[in-house]
């Protein structure tokens, strides 16, 4: 799943030798917007697929349903995904960490840093302007009661829901 493009779809296959590569029996787009978690889009991508389950059983049964060829010159793979694909870099520009963030908040594996030697997750991130050219990325601007506001590498972030044991202090770096 990949948040920050504009749609994904609810695909069904035949199933084949392959992975993923078989005829679509149903296809329907699905709309992501910009407040969506992968919670949401996953609840959102289950109503779909029900309606098409529902639309399409009754066809299998009667021998009605239409198989679609898929043009495999468009499809792309991806590789494992492994736990250094969850790990925040301050570098990044504050949308990618943000897209990072709520793609794999729950009920998946949640991003995390790396602070004093220990994993701490991050559930949920928000966007801040600021205009601090020659700050770097990962220096602590911020602390509002449980929140951390962290410079980027374009703009902050507001670390909203995150599983810090103890707060880091303004002026220190969470370096990558």
């Amino acid at each position: 799943m990949v948040l920050g493009l504009e749609q994904t779809a609810s695909t069904f296959f035949f199933l084949d030798e392959g992975a993923d590569s078989g005829d679509i029996l149903s296809q329907r787009d699905v709309p992501i917007t910009y407040e969506d978690t992968a919670r949401t889009l996953y609840d959102r991508i289950v109503r779909v697929a029900l309606q098409q389950i529902e639309e399409f059983v009754p066809q299998l049964a009667q021998g009605t349903y239409q198989r679609i060829p898929q043009d495999h010159s468009r499809a792309n793979y991806w590789r494992k995904r492994s736990k250094q694909d969850g790990k925040i870099d301050f570098r990044m520009s504050s949308r990618s960490i943000y897209n990072l963030v709520r793609a794999l908040t729950r009920p998946y594996p949640g991003a995390h840093i790396e602070y004093q030697d220990r994993e701490v997750k991050v559930w949920k991130v928000r966007e801040e302007e600021v205009h601090l050219p020659n700050i770097e990325p990962g220096k602590i601007l911020a602390l509002d009661q449980d929140r951390i506001l962290v410079k980027c590498g374009d703009q902050a972030v507001w670390i909203e829901e995150h599983e810090f044991e103890h707060l880091p202090e303004v002026g220190t770096y969470i370096l990558p």
